[in-house]
This record gives structure tokens, sequence and C-alpha cells, in this order.
């Protein structure tokens, strides 16, 4: 054989290595990536039946959302969605606290309208006014609560557990209870914790029995420490979960609601808006929740300023939302104001929202110091050590009291106050609660009657605990809406036959939102419309949208609570000077009523 016959015989045999290698390493390639996501449309068996056929893997089933939690590839989704079935990537929830807040005082002392240091009231039940109720001997007694968040510290002796399951725990002292639930456990707890820290603040600002110094008089740190509470521990040790998590979470507080008599839940949590509010799994789980009769109170979020920043699931009209105030301990004029990064309506379905605010800055509460939260740099710490309580169980240690911001702090003061009202009057509905917290709210306005924000920013006002348990409103919110069909959802996102819009109108010539309900002639100008420089946010409303450009269409049928506002606005403000303006003249205050010059936390 010659040469170049051997060498020709060579570079084929290397050929057919190379090729015979090529298929191995084919062969050998890893499996097309999966992602987690929800799937909705149809039964669960039709579910189940189309997301195997696809080679899909089912984690979980919700049989009271009809939803499925699977493993898909690109392809499978796309086969999926094919067949007329709904596919949402399982997104991130986080907690709504600030993580930018500048460090307090140790001493917390603020300055007060004429620049004289204050000691800084900001204990929820001080800074909101509860502690007037405590007084009364109101404190939530008999209300159950509950709290989805990142948990609870663990108690001194763990032993007073009462093992319910492997996730589940609970401690009793005589009618009352503490029930902790752990969505995250992967083997049996022996101990409720909390590796983040924002529950904790969470829960100490609704619950926390600890008693103030005697210059409080009687008050107890907690809105409500005399209820009993159900804390669902669902965010994980950065204060994150996935909308799986969180929609089981809700879904267990559905199924004990009965159980434990829980008539409020708290989700002081916040995630980006994707979708219309009914189109959204996690938010068809509140609005679920609320259908039971729950009252649901969430944080409005903590991306405002800007028009349309209200986050998920303070979009749900349904449910009660709350922003954030800046006490007026922190600002010059002497005056509460708006926090800067409490978020602002409209909803992408056009409703007003937040629908109440209420103090949600540098709030008082404890936090572990070994959590992320307290080490994170987000919250000032305060010159106080106390083991946090409740009945009589204490934490195991003693945690540090930090000064905390965001909308989290002032949705757990919200629902603290609907415990105190539930305790007054029990019979109340959700939708009543609701229709009385707007009802009894405080209109921040300027000394000439204008409305200091408009509606999109306060919503109905400021929350004053004992105008809403002396109210004697029973009418009710949301009238007009079906929630039952609004849970009824299409295949088809462009099919809003069965959902609802709000009345927000926007003109994108002059820039200026509007409301089309009627209002007192006094604050018309200022409360019912809104203009600024957003001229960004008709473009990306309607780039987001898609074909969502029927927004502003005829669906202006809802009748909420705000369409009774008018004529009584001229009663609210005055008596709460703090808060309406009085101390200083209108014209320091025009500063604050565009978001682009809000003072920070």
């Amino acid at each position: 054989m010659d040469r170049e016959h051997r060498r020709g015989l060579l570079q084929g045999r290397l050929v057919l290595a190379l090729i015979l290698v090529v298929s191995l390493l084919g062969i050998a390639q890893p499996a097309p990536a999966t992602q987690q996501v929800l799937v909705q449309g149809g039964s669960l068996s039709q579910q189940t039946s189309a997301i195997q056929a696809v080679g899909g893997t089912i984690q979980r089933q919700f049989s009271r959302f009809e939803t499925s939690v699977a493993h898909l590839t690109t392809p499978q989704i796309e086969q999926l969605q094919a067949q007329g079935l709904r596919v949402f990537v399982d997104q991130t929830v986080e907690a709504s606290a600030q993580t930018t807040v500048a460090q307090a005082p140790a001493s917390m002392a603020g300055r007060g309208p004429k620049g004289k240091k204050t000691p800084a009231l900001q204990y929820p039940s001080i800074v909101t006014g509860a502690d007037a109720l405590q007084r009364r001997g109101i404190d939530g007694r008999g209300v159950t609560v509950a709290v989805i968040d990142s948990g609870l510290p663990g108690i001194e002796r763990p032993e007073r557990w009462q093992r319910i399951n492997n996730t589940t725990a609970r401690y009793s002292q005589g009618s009352r209870f503490l029930v902790y639930k752990d969505m995250l456990a992967t083997s049996q707890i022996f101990n409720s914790s909390d590796p983040y820290g924002h529950g904790t603040h969470v829960f100490s600002t609704l619950g926390d029995n600890r008693a103030l110094p005697p210059e409080y008089g009687s008050a107890k740190v907690g809105i409500a420490p005399g209820a009993n509470y159900v804390v669902v521990r669902a965010l994980d040790s950065q204060g994150k979960a996935s909308y799986s998590t969180i929609i089981a979470a809700i879904d267990w507080v559905i199924d004990n609601a009965d159980q434990y008599n829980i008539r409020v839940l708290n989700l002081s949590l916040q995630a980006e808006v994707v979708s219309p509010y009914w189109y959204d799994p996690m938010n068809q789980a509140v609005m679920h929740a609320w259908n039971e009769g729950i009252t649901v109170v969430a944080a409005a979020g903590n991306t405002g300023p800007n028009p349309a920043t209200i986050m998920a699931p303070a979009n749900v009209p349904y449910i009660v939302s709350v922003g954030a105030i800046r006490p007026a301990i922190y600002n010059d004029n002497g005056s509460d104001t708006i926090a800067a990064y409490s978020s602002a309506g409209p909803t992408e379905s056009r409703f007003v929202k937040p629908d109440v605010v209420i103090a949600g800055s540098r709030v008082i509460a404890p936090l572990p110091a070994d959590s992320v939260l307290a080490n994170s740099g987000a919250a000032g710490l305060v010159s106080e050590r106390a083991q946090l309580q409740w009945a009589d169980v204490k934490t195991s240690q003693h945690l540090n009291y930090y000064a905390l911001s965001g909308t989290s702090m002032a949705a757990a003061e919200v629902s603290g106050i609907v415990a105190l009202l539930l305790q007054d009057e029990p019979t109340l509905t959700n939708n009543q609660i609701k229709a009385r917290l707007t009802g009894t709210a405080q209109v921040a306005t300027l000394d000439n009657g204008q409305a200091a924000y408009s509606m999109w920013q306060q919503g109905a006002g400021k929350v004053i605990p004992t105008a809403v348990v002396d109210g004697s409103n029973t009418g009710s919110a949301n009238a007009g809406m079906d929630l039952t069909t609004d849970l009824i959802v299409s295949s088809n996102p462009d099919d809003t036959s069965n959902h609802y819009q709000g009345t927000t109108e926007y003109d994108s010539t002059s820039n200026t939102f509007s409301d089309t309900a009627t209002y007192s002639s006094t604050l018309a100008t200022s409360y019912s419309t809104w203009a600024g420089s957003y001229s960004t946010w008709a473009g990306s409303y309607l780039t987001w949208a898609g074909s969502y450009s029927t927004w502003a269409g005829s669906y202006n049928t809802w009748a909420g609570s705000y369409s009774t506002w008018a004529g009584s606005y001229s009663t609210w403000a005055g008596s709460y000077s703090t808060w309406a303006g009085n101390n200083a003249d209108a014209g320091s205050l025009n500063s604050t009523i565009n978001a682009g010059s809000l003072i920070s936390d």
C-alpha cells in the first residue's frame, strides 16, 4: 500500500471517528431546560392529561384554584398554549419593606413643627392612635388574624408548642392561641423561625403585647395584642417566595379559616404586575379568600411615587390596599406626608388605589438581631432591646427594636385596626369593613380646602382607628361587582366579559388622570384629577398592555365605595391638624403635591 493510499485511509478513519464522537456527544447532551410554571384552564384532570401528554412533570395541584404547578420546557409550554391552556411563569413575590432606608438615629428623636426635638412616638399603637382604643379595652380579643410572611422567632420554651403535624404547631393559653405553619419546612419543625426578620416586624406591629413606658399610659407596642394569630412562613431567608408558595399559603389559610376563625389576612408583600388583576393566579387566590369572607389587607407596594405603580396583589380591586405616610415628626412642616416610596394608582385596570393610607415610615418594632433584614442596612437600630411577647409566651432571645419603613408596616397596622373593629362589631362583613375604613378616613387637605394629594396617592385618606370603631356606617364596598363571576377566566386574556375596570380616565394630551365620580366642588380639581409630567406612563402602559388598548372603554359600571364620598369630605378634614395641613400655610404644602417632590422615608 503506497503512502498516499495509507494517508487517505487514515483520514477516512479519522472522519469516521469524529462522526462517532459527535454522535456520542449528541446522545449525551443534557435535556432541554425546564422552568416551573403555573397552568390553568379546564379541569385539573384535563390539565394533568395535557401536561403529561407533552412530557411535562406536575409538582402539585390546587383544586380550589384549578391550578397546576409543573416543570415544562419552552416547546412544551407552547404546545399547552396552543391547546388553549394558560401558562404563567412562577414569578417572585417579596416583602414590602424598604431596603434603601437611611439609618435612623439611635435616640429616635425627630423634629417637630418648630424644629424642636420631640420624642418619636413611632410604636405602632402610638403612631396610629390605636392606643386610645386599647385603653378602652379594645385590643382585638376574639379575632384571628392570619399573617403570610417570613415567619416568627423561636419561643423560649419550644416544648409548649402542640405539634399538629410536621410543619404546623399551636400554642394555647386558655381560649387564646397562636398557630405557626411553615410552608418551607422539609422536615419536622420543633420551633418557629424567621431567618429573614420581616415577619417578626410585621407580627410585632400587629400583636406585640409588650407594655410601653409609663408615659404612654397602658398602651402596648402592637395594634391588636389581644387577637389570636396564625403565622404562615412562606417568604424565605431572603424575603422572597414563588407565586406557587404564596398560593399554597393562601389555600391553607382558606382551608383553616373556619377552624381558627380567621377573619383577617395580612399580605405585606408585593410582586410585579404582569397582567390584568383577574388574570393573575396569585390575585385569583386572594380573590377566593375575599369571596370566603376574609378581609384581605395588602401592602400597596414600595415602587412609588409615579402613577400606575401599585403592585400585586394590591391591584385586586376588592381588597383593602394600603399606602404609607411619613409621619409629621420627620417633616419640617409638622404635617404627615405621603411617603415617597408608597406606590400610587391607578391600577392596570383603571381602579383607584391605594384604598387608604397610614403611617409606614420608621415604625418601631423588633427584629431578630441575627436576621438578614436586621443586618441589611434597611432598618434603623433603636436603643431598645426586649423579648417579643404575645399572651404569656416570649421569644427565646431578646430582640433589638428597629425603625423600619414600607407599605408592609402600613398594611399590618390596618390589619390590626380591622381586628379591633371586629372585636367591637363581630358581625361586619369584609365589604362593610372596607366601606367603614374608606368612609371614615381623613383626606389630607391644604388650608384652602384643596386636597393635598390626589385620590391615586392617598386613596380615601388616612385611617383614624377611633373613627373606624366609633363609626356607624354599615354600607358595603364593591357594590355592583360580582366576585364569583369575576373568578371565571377565559383562556383568552382579551375576553373581559366577566371582569371589571375602574373609572379612571387618562388624557394623553394634558397628561392628566381624572375620575368620573362626583366629588365636592372644593376637592374636585385637586383630588379627582392628577396632572403631572407623566407622559411616558401612557406609552409604557400601552406597550405593556399590548392588545388591551380598550382599557379606557365601556367598563365603567363599577359602583364602589368611592361613589359615596361626595359631600362628606368637608367634615373629614379639620380636626386632625397633623394630616389636614393646618400647621402650615398652603404655599408651604404645595411642594408636596407633585409626586416628584415627595420626601424620602
